[in-house]
């Protein structure tokens, strides 16, 4: 399959939005990423993928630890943000007003879906990217945030009509 078939692909998958940060003010920075997922909880545990090119990927590699912010609805500008679609870098993209700090001093979104603090256990190599795994240290999370979602190039979310069952009462017949 050629790269570009794939990446046709891959773009009908809708993913949550997020912020990996990582470093203490003034020397903080970050990337939006869609490419994360709980990976275990004994010990709790996550993975994302990032572009060994990426600004960053070697920031979170020197740290030693990072966060992972699921953005909700509202932050889709943030989102454009730390992807780099706007002339803002570093330090200058993390507004007071919306960033906090874990104790590991890691950038924790105030308004975020969830905020999870990590600690970088391991990296895998893989082509252009590099699997980043986290223990994860501690967590924040807001219930009233609607998810933001991409799909195929369109910032969209869950419907607000969408009634969530509990896996138990399921029929699985």
């Amino acid at each position: 399959m050629s790269p570009q078939a794939f990446r046709q692909l891959m773009r009908m998958h809708p993913a949550a939005v997020n912020i990996i940060a990582t470093g203490k003010a003034p020397q903080r920075t970050g990337m939006t990423v869609s490419a994360f997922m709980s990976l275990g909880v004994e010990p709790p545990s996550v993975v994302c993928a990032i572009n060994r090119n990426a600004f960053s990927y070697a920031h979170m590699v020197e740290n030693q630890v990072f966060s992972v912010n699921t953005l909700a609805v509202e932050h889709n500008e943030l989102a454009k943000l730390f992807a780099g679609q706007a002339p803002v870098f570093g330090d200058e993209r993390f507004d007071a007003q919306l960033w906090d700090h874990f104790d590991s001093g890691s950038p924790c979104l105030r308004q975020a879906v969830m905020s999870l603090e990590c600690r970088l256990i391991r990296q895998v190599q893989e082509s252009t990217h590099c699997l980043m795994v986290g223990e994860v240290i501690s967590g924040r999370h807001n219930e009233a945030a609607l998810p933001l979602l991409y799909r195929d190039g369109q910032w969209v979310t869950t419907s607000e009509d969408l009634r969530m069952v509990p896996i138990e009462a399921t029929d699985t017949r």
